[in-house]
């Protein structure tokens, strides 16, 4: 009970809370950005380089502002240390890391299972989550589909496209695939859990996060994994949101049928959710 307490803690610290702000700000970003560039005719070169202008310059002002924040909280966090422990010596170093890596794997198991028993007792009572689930299911009826629930265990938005293509673990390779091929167009978006942007010496180990199922080390999936999916797949993804916004990724795939999920913001233990949808009996 002890080791919770004080990880509920850490999760609500000041710090912690200002880099899981970053990383909404960027994935904000990143959609606004994709939607700009999907607005521009592919023919209207002049109109497509302006908004690549525009974008680049939005990209590095959310970048400074953001430096500049967490600067400023490290130097604050760093003025309150009275203590700094020496850095221990390379081998006891990698003994730490390979178990600080394990025990973080045990942590996400437990944290899932936990989640996924607490979701199916509370996720149909808490007031936020059922004005978001009646939102959500409006918007379904409108176009003659239903919820079809997925997991919670953080490998949600890959199942519930595989939901509806029936191709299993093979959507995570095939994103890792597409993510690697197109580096440039990815690795500036591209961020930890935690907020922390993924730098060009780590892009590796975000593409064999995307490619591995959480409960063995690797990480959910956001937009820019659905962008990556949808050219792969070459399909429109659209994501139901309660709010009545509809994220398209992949609008020029016309000639075939959308793949249809919804996502969550409040309805699940772990936060941010996906489910897919099916058509109505």
């Amino acid at each position: 009970m002890e080791d919770t307490a004080e990880s509920d803690e850490l999760t609500v610290s000041p710090y912690e809370q200002l880099k899981a702000k970053h990383r909404k700000e960027k994935k904000d970003l990143l959609a606004k950005i994709t939607s700009m560039k999907h607005s521009v005719p592919k023919n209207d070169k002049k109109r497509r380089k302006e908004v690549g202008a525009t974008a680049e310059k939005m990209e590095k002002s959310l970048k400074d502002r953001q430096e500049k924040e967490l600067s400023e909280m490290l130097a604050t966090m760093k003025a309150a240390t009275e203590n700094i422990e020496p850095l221990p010596a390379n081998g006891e170093e990698s003994k730490e890391q390979a178990q600080e890596t394990k025990e973080k794997k045990a942590e996400m198991r437990k944290r899932l299972n936990e989640a996924a028993e607490e979701d199916a007792e509370a996720s149909k009572f808490a007031p936020g989550r059922t004005l978001e689930s009646e939102a959500i299911i409006n918007e379904l009826s409108l176009r003659n589909l239903r919820l079809h629930e997925i997991p919670a265990n953080g490998d949600c938005l890959y199942n519930a496209l595989a939901h509806q293509l029936s191709c299993g673990k093979d959507i995570r390779r095939k994103a890792a695939s597409y993510i690697r091929a197109h580096k440039e167009d990815f690795l500036p978006f591209l961020t930890w859990e935690d907020g922390t942007p993924v730098e060009e010496i780590e892009f590796e180990k975000y593409c064999w996060q995307v490619e591995n199922m959480c409960e063995e080390g690797g990480q959910w999936g956001g937009e820019p994994e659905l962008k990556a999916l949808s050219s792969v797949l070459e399909r429109r993804i659209e994501v139901l949101q309660p709010e009545g916004r509809v994220a398209v990724f992949g609008d020029e795939f016309v000639t075939t049928k959308p793949l249809v999920i919804t996502y969550h913001r409040y309805a699940y233990s772990l936060g941010e959710h996906y489910n897919s949808t099916e058509p109505a009996a």
